[in-house]
């Protein structure tokens, strides 16, 4: 017997991009991920192949289910995003601030720009800062016996 056609569920049409929107109410992690796949264009499905994160899961951060610390590494993980924690300036100890202050001083930034600088050239995401200046070369004393 066959189904009526308005139970009947339509098959996705080949190449159609779901279209994700970024929900209200939710952490700023969670609007970071839903954003993200909407610039890449994702499906809720892609993301969970990619990630490991079960599709029903990825669906619930959306309004009652809060993502735990793995599942949110993982999803930002599978698009191209580090998940890692600052400290604020208020917890770094004392003689580490006022180096930073320093830092800051002399480059002109504000001390949450030197923070978010220091970590990302620590973890390695730096691609927006620019190269480093290469050492300039150093030539060898002329009489060796001169330098000791």
């Amino acid at each position: 017997m066959e189904q009526p056609s308005y139970r009947r569920r339509r098959k996705p049409k080949p190449g159609r991009i779901s279209r994700i929107t970024v929900p209200d109410g939710v952490s700023p992690h969670v609007k970071l991920v839903f954003a993200e796949m909407q610039r890449q264009s994702l499906t809720y499905g892609q993301v969970a192949e990619r990630s490991g994160v079960l599709l029903p899961t990825l669906k619930a951060w959306r309004h009652k289910n809060a993502p735990g610390l793995d599942s949110l590494g993982a999803v930002l993980d599978s698009l191209g995003w580090t998940f890692v924690p600052v400290p604020r300036e208020e917890v770094l100890p004392e003689d580490m601030r006022a180096g930073l202050a320093e830092i800051a001083e002399r480059y002109g930034m504000s001390m949450p720009e030197t923070i978010q600088g220091l970590i990302s050239v620590i973890t390695g995401i730096h691609d927006g800062l620019p190269p480093p200046a290469a050492p300039a070369p150093c030539d060898p004393p002329a009489n060796p016996a001169a330098a000791a």
